[in-house]
């Protein structure tokens, strides 16, 4: 397990795209996050993941990974984030890049083969994998 610290400053949306950023390239375990009052207030977030991060955390975009530019990655990121939309949280929290990948790297043909790549596991493939799975069969 690897651990990651991140300040997010109140008026600086270039910090929360890095972190975005970085949390899309990850398998994370656990993000926790605290306001750090005073004359310049700001959020602390600690990330603690699993894995090598592939991403800088300099305010400069990452080069995606060649899966990333296909059209079944594409789809499945547009329904992560409708899916984020729906539930209230960052896509991350649906799948991580990573997992992504991971999906369309083993192509999984029923939920129990989804809930065997990591960081996707059982809850997340009861959750969501019917609907994965169909985005995956229309593309």
């Amino acid at each position: 397990m690897q651990c990651q610290t991140f300040m997010l400053r109140l008026d600086h949306a270039k910090d929360l795209e890095r972190l975005n950023r970085f949390l899309a390239q990850v398998m994370p375990i656990q993000v926790s996050s605290s306001l750090v009052a005073g004359e310049v207030p700001f959020w602390s977030v600690l990330v603690f993941y699993e894995g090598e991060a592939n991403v800088s955390t300099s305010t400069q975009a990452s080069e995606p990974a060649a899966t990333t530019n296909s059209k079944a990655f594409e789809a499945l990121r547009k329904w992560r984030s409708q899916k984020a939309k729906e539930e209230g949280v960052p896509p991350y929290v649906i799948a991580t890049n990573a997992e992504l990948e991971a999906i369309l790297k083993s192509n999984p043909q029923t939920p129990a083969e989804l809930s065997e790549i990591k960081g996707f596991g059982k809850v997340k493939a009861q959750k969501y994998g019917r609907e994965l799975l169909q985005v995956l069969s229309q593309v």
